[in-house]
């Protein structure tokens, strides 16, 4: 999957995910799991500005020491739907106020799934290779437990991917068959519902970003161009967009 840095870490010399020291070793095993956290994300972008406040949160966890002033402009780069990351821009002042408090309270972020592997970033390793090295460690005979695939659709979920049977295996690193008991008739259904409203946000999430290009510089907008831009023909999803869009300020 490929992953794409939040930020500039190079020049601002920003830790982009949780730091672990590997004197060598291609990879580190941890039996219970342990907490990671990433500022990359996938090919899906920001959608909301409670996402982006959970940036923040792991930005600040990740770098402590960080100074706000900085920090706080970098978020509100971030926060400008011109930065490829968000689906619409946010004000500044809105934002300076987040970025203090998420700052100034350094919470422990919530952390949506532990790892008990973690590969030395700066080995080339491909996945094939990796797949081969998990095996040896937990062992791809084990049947993954209910919790650990519910871990996983739940990860999915709010990653706003479709879950599939393949996906949740390859997610735990085993095969298909290993996870296909999970999936029986009324488990098919919800997840068939849960796709759905996947489908939709991520719509929505489409129309959200295409009404703040429509409105830019305070311009009025109109649903048939709205429609148009979007190709969304579902006139409901399309109202839903437009309440969120101007009830989130």
């Amino acid at each position: 999957m490929m992953l794409t840095p939040l930020f500039d870490y190079e020049s601002h010399r920003i830790i982009m995910e949780t730091p672990f020291v590997f004197k060598g070793d291609d990879y580190l095993y941890f039996p219970e799991g342990v907490d990671f956290y990433s500022l990359y994300r996938t090919k899906r972008k920001i959608n909301s500005f409670s996402e982006l406040e959970y940036i923040a949160e792991k930005f600040i966890h990740l770098n402590p020491e960080f100074k706000l002033s900085l920090m706080t402009s970098l978020f509100k780069i971030l926060s400008d739907r011109d930065s490829g990351h968000i689906i619409r821009t946010y004000t500044s002042s809105r934002v300076e106020a987040m970025v203090a408090r998420v700052y100034n309270r350094k919470k422990v972020p919530y952390c949506k799934r532990k790892r008990k592997i973690i590969f030395n970033p700066s080995k080339m390793i491909d996945r094939k290779t990796k797949m081969k090295i998990v095996g040896s460690i937990i062992g791809t005979k084990k049947r993954p437990t209910e919790s650990e695939i519910n871990h996983v659709i739940e990860e999915l979920w709010l990653e706003k991917e479709k879950i599939t049977l393949i996906k949740v295996a390859n997610k735990l690193h085993t095969s298909r068959y290993l996870v296909s008991w999970y999936f029986d008739d009324e488990t098919k259904e919800s997840i068939k519902k849960a796709n759905q409203d996947i489908k939709n946000e991520n719509l929505i999430s489409r129309a959200i970003e295409a009404i703040d290009l429509l409105t830019d510089k305070g311009n009025a907008l109109k649903m048939r161009e709205l429609k148009k831009i979007t190709s969304i023909r579902n006139y409901s999803l399309l109202k839903k967009a437009v309440f969120i869009y101007q009830n989130e300020d």
